[in-house]
C-alpha cells in the first residue's frame, strides 16, 4: 500500500529538487501541511472509509516529508530515517551540492 505512496512521494519531491534549498524546504513544508490537513480530516472518518485510507496515507507521507525536510534544515539524517530517505537525501544534498547550496559532503 505504502510503497506506490511513496514512490509518488519521491517523484513529486525530485521535481521540486530543481529549486533552489530554500524554496525547496518552503515546497516540502506546504506540501507537508496539505498532508497534515489530509490526515486529521481521515482521523475524524469513520475505519474503512475512504477518508479514513487517504488519512493514513497522508499521514506517511506527513512523516517522510519531515524526515526529508529535517535534513534538509539539519543537513543530517532524522533519528528514523529509513534507508529510501537517505537515499533521496544523499540525491538532494548532491543536487544542491551542484549548485553551490550544500556547503558540506554529508557522509551518509
Amino acid at each position: 500500500m505504502y510503497t506506490n505512496v511513496m514512490e509518488d512521494l519521491d517523484s513529486k519531491i525530485r521535481e521540486l529538487s530543481e529549486l533552489d534549498r530554500v524554496s525547496l524546504i518552503r515546497e516540502l513544508v506546504l506540501m507537508d501541511a496539505g498532508y497534515q490537513h489530509q490526515y486529521r480530516i481521515g482521523r475524524r472518518a469513520h475505519l474503512g472509509s475512504t477518508e479514513r485510507y487517504r488519512g493514513d496515507e497522508a499521514h506517511a507521507r506527513s512523516e517522510r516529508l519531515g524526515r526529508i525536510i529535517y535534513f534538509l534544515r539539519f543537513r543530517s539524517p532524522a533519528e528514523y530515517a529509513t534507508a529510501d530517505d537517505v537515499k533521496l537525501c544523499k540525491e538532494l544534498a548532491e543536487k544542491l551540492q551542484a549548485k553551490g547550496q550544500w556547503t558540506e559532503i554529508i557522509p551518509i
